[in-house]
């Protein structure tokens, strides 16, 4: 029997690939804003409180029952798939905007810097980022490419574990490789200037901010 449990950097991982395409110009982020915000090295370099630690678990742990609830009932049908990755990404967005709610305009700012660190090309997806750099028509389309060729790896991959043919492990493994690779793509899609604006978007290194 596989394993539904995921530690909160791959749980991070999966719902980028799952929440990128839908996210709302009010919650620009991809991926679980509360599952970041549960790294303990992202709440020391935005100097969470206790009491604001203590909410986000409260709102973490409310919205990861809410997920398992989705993705532990295997859907089987592409309707069925469709039906439960929608939902998916709205309860994303909801415990998003809940999470974001707890930070300072400081902090936020920071987390905005932290997913660039973190997610680099990948961020292009968002219709947000798109508009800051000033995107081509021509590089949206190009962008768009990119990330429905990522959705459709990550529904290969997902088709293989749910046969058993992988790992939850090979599963993660895969889509970070990918991921990398499509972040690249996207980067390259971008002419010099939108590269160094891009870049001043990530902000200082960990520590040093």
């Amino acid at each position: 029997m596989k394993s539904t449990h995921l530690f909160p950097a791959a749980l991070f991982l999966l719902l980028i690939f799952l929440a990128a395409p839908l996210m709302a110009a009010t919650t620009e982020h991809p991926g679980s804003v509360p599952i970041f915000l549960g790294l303990d090295s992202v709440r020391k370099e935005l100097g969470l409180t206790k009491g604001q630690c203590a909410r986000i678990d409260k709102i973490r742990s409310e919205f990861k029952s809410d997920v398992r609830l989705i993705t532990t009932r295997h859907p089987s049908t592409p309707v069925e798939k469709s039906a439960a990755n929608s939902t998916v990404k709205a309860l994303v967005a909801r415990y998003n905007e809940k999470a974001i709610a707890v930070l300072t305009p400081a902090q936020h700012a920071r987390l905005v810097q932290l997913e660039h660190q973190t997610l680099g090309g990948s961020m292009l997806f968002l219709p947000g980022e798109q508009k800051l750099l000033g995107l081509t028509a021509s590089q949206i389309e190009a962008i768009a490419k990119i990330r429905s060729a990522g959705e459709a790896f990550a529904s290969r991959i997902a088709g293989l574990f749910e046969s058993g043919a992988i790992t939850l492990q090979e599963r993660l493994a895969a889509l970070k490789n990918y991921r990398l690779k499509q972040a690249a793509k996207c980067l390259r899609v971008l002419t010099p200037a939108q590269r160094k604006t891009f870049e001043s978007l990530q902000g200082p290194k960990p520590g040093k901010s």
